[in-house]
């Protein structure tokens, strides 16, 4: 998969170390992951249940580099979290030198678009911390409405 300036491939054992030190990263970690450090156990399961969920779904989480440096950007993609959604829900993170270009707006922009050409896809399901500000223009961007506000972390 594509998009302007980013090419898009499934999370898979051999991409696994790149995806863990973006979890691992700080400035994902932030929002994403409540500050957590998480061991490289939960990125491989993430990366097992993003397996199934393309399997069942057409979807799941994306390794995102850059088309012309092939340098590793973010992920973007879909994850399950049955506390929060039934449906799987909308998530998309990158390193800090990659913010303000407009990366996860294309990022978000692909995945979804890809989550629309698979059946079962009426609604496209994404949370946010309020906090985010950035996130949340992403998703205004993409004609998210908001549905609900729940308590989280950040109050």
């Amino acid at each position: 998969m594509v998009s302007d300036r980013l090419r898009y491939h499934p999370i898979e054992p051999a991409g696994l170390d790149g995806f863990h030190s973006l979890v691992q990263d700080e400035h994902v970690r932030r929002y994403m992951m409540d500050g957590n450090l998480f061991p490289r156990e939960w990125s491989a399961t993430h990366l097992r249940e993003s397996q199934g969920l393309f399997e069942r779904r057409g979807v799941g989480i994306w390794l995102v580099r850059d088309k012309t440096t092939d340098e590793l950007v973010g992920f973007c993609g879909f994850l399950e979290d049955a506390s929060i959604h039934p449906e799987p829900q909308l998530v998309y993170a990158m390193f800090e030198r990659f913010s303000g270009r407009g990366y996860a707006t294309e990022m978000a922009r692909t995945a979804v678009a890809r989550a629309r050409s698979q059946p079962g896809f009426v609604e496209v399901v994404a949370s946010v911390d309020e906090v985010n500000v950035a996130s949340l223009r992403v998703l205004e961007r993409l004609g998210f409405e908001r549905i609900a506000t729940q308590q989280g972390s950040f109050g």
